[in-house]
């Protein structure tokens, strides 16, 4: 993987108690920003391109595309965050090209916090941030004021909105996946607070840690880094588990929608049944007209069952479609469970986590397929009911037009 051997290019780990006093202080979050290739996902030198384009901003004050790495650039498939095709949904036509890269391009944000987006009514509180961004996750790094015990929950949104527009310049686009389609807060909801400590030439460490369990993450590091070097190393740590969650959230808000819309398509079947029950509920002379009118339209192709037809194929293929996601939710699950032992700490993505896995993991569609069997049945019988119906009707049209020509005949 790229950035086991970024990692590896790191100075020599040396185990150390950080005493004394930290020599700088920092805030720092990460978030899954995901680029959309679109159309043009053949391009080639594309991390030095986006490097270039970002250089353009008035807002991004220093940027470095990093050492040339191409060999660890890997390219994937996401799912959008909204959908409103329902055969795009279940199909995954809709699905978007993306790469992530080995070697992540860092670059250095100062922008009036006056200027930045709030979030909740919340200001940032911070005018200058350091980034490293691989193609899928942004960790971004602030200085942390002396008492600050939460960080400001506004603080680093604007480089969302930075990468995205270098991203629409160049014709791609940013795929932002919050903790969920509706939440304002962009970034992991769990925060890390870091200390750094000066150390000798060409000795590092990091740890990862956590208190008590609704505080930030603390990360202790020591080594010769500035704010550069602070938010690479961050991100050579966070970046596989990130990478192994991106792809488990990813999937499980896939499964979810999917989920959501049979939920609605089993509503629909079933009004569709009360609806039919209801028409038939009219008196004797009415349901022997409707019964000839659906009949007449059964012979000729047309017959109201064609939509519900539709509903069950569709209920059919989503529950295919959630089997198979399913499948590659828990290859996810288990890469992430395989590389969060080593590097960074689980507790780092667990509240973004907790939900869409509870949900995933309680995904019942017995009812959904007790509907669609229920239903099944009642259409093959009531088509077998119209189709003798319509038989007899045409049959008695052809006897009396036969009667009527023997009569004829007769008289003759």
């Amino acid at each position: 993987m790229g950035m086991t051997a970024l990692r590896e290019s790191m100075p020599t780990v040396i185990r150390s108690s950080f005493v004394g006093d930290a020599t700088s202080s920092w805030w720092a979050r990460f978030g899954s920003f995901i680029i959309d290739l679109g159309e043009s996902r053949t391009v080639n030198d594309l991390r030095a391109d986006i490097a270039s384009q970002l250089s353009k901003d008035s807002r991004v004050t220093r940027v470095s595309a990093g050492a040339p790495g191409t060999q660890w650039d890997e390219d994937h498939t996401f799912y959008p965050v909204h959908t409103s095709d329902r055969t795009d949904l279940i199909s995954g036509a809709d699905h978007i090209h993306t790469r992530r890269f080995g070697n992540p391009i860092t670059f250095s944000v100062n922008v009036p916090a006056k200027n930045q987006p709030t979030i909740n009514g919340e200001a940032p509180e911070t005018d200058r941030y350091e980034v490293s961004w691989d193609g899928w996750t942004a960790v971004v790094l602030w200085a942390r004021s002396t008492g600050e015990v939460h960080a400001p929950t506004a603080a680093g949104h604007v480089v969302v909105g930075i990468l995205d527009d270098a991203l629409k310049a160049m014709g791609h686009s940013l795929l932002v996946q919050a903790c969920s389609p509706s939440c304002e807060h962009l970034f992991g909801h769990r925060s890390m607070r870091v200390s750094s400590w000066e150390g000798q030439e060409l000795h590092f460490d990091i740890e990862f840690g956590i208190a008590e369990p609704n505080d930030p993450v603390w990360v202790k590091l020591q080594g010769d880094l500035g704010a550069t070097s602070t938010v690479l190393a961050i991100h050579r740590e966070v970046a596989l588990p990130a990478e192994a969650f991106a792809r488990l959230k990813n999937t499980a808000r896939r499964i979810l929608l999917i989920q959501s819309n049979m939920r609605r398509q089993t509503a629909e079947l079933l009004s569709r049944d009360y609806a039919a029950l209801l028409r038939a509920d009219v008196g004797f002379w009415r349901t022997i007209g409707h019964g000839c009118q659906d009949a007449w339209w059964f012979v000729r192709g047309k017959g109201p069952g064609r939509p519900t037809k539709r509903l069950i194929a569709e209920l059919w293929l989503g529950m295919a479609a959630v089997e198979s996601l399913q499948q590659k939710y828990a290859e996810a699950d288990r890469d992430f469970n395989d590389v969060i032992s080593e590097w960074a700490t689980p507790e780092l993505f667990s509240i973004d986590l907790k939900d869409d896995e509870a949900n995933v993991e309680s995904l019942n569609s017995d009812f959904a397929r007790a509907a669609i069997e229920n239903k099944s049945t009642r259409m093959d019988n009531r088509g077998i009911v119209i189709a003798t119906l319509a038989a007899a009707i045409v049959g008695s049209g052809i006897g009396a037009a036969i009667g009527g020509l023997l009569t004829a005949g007769g008289a003759s």
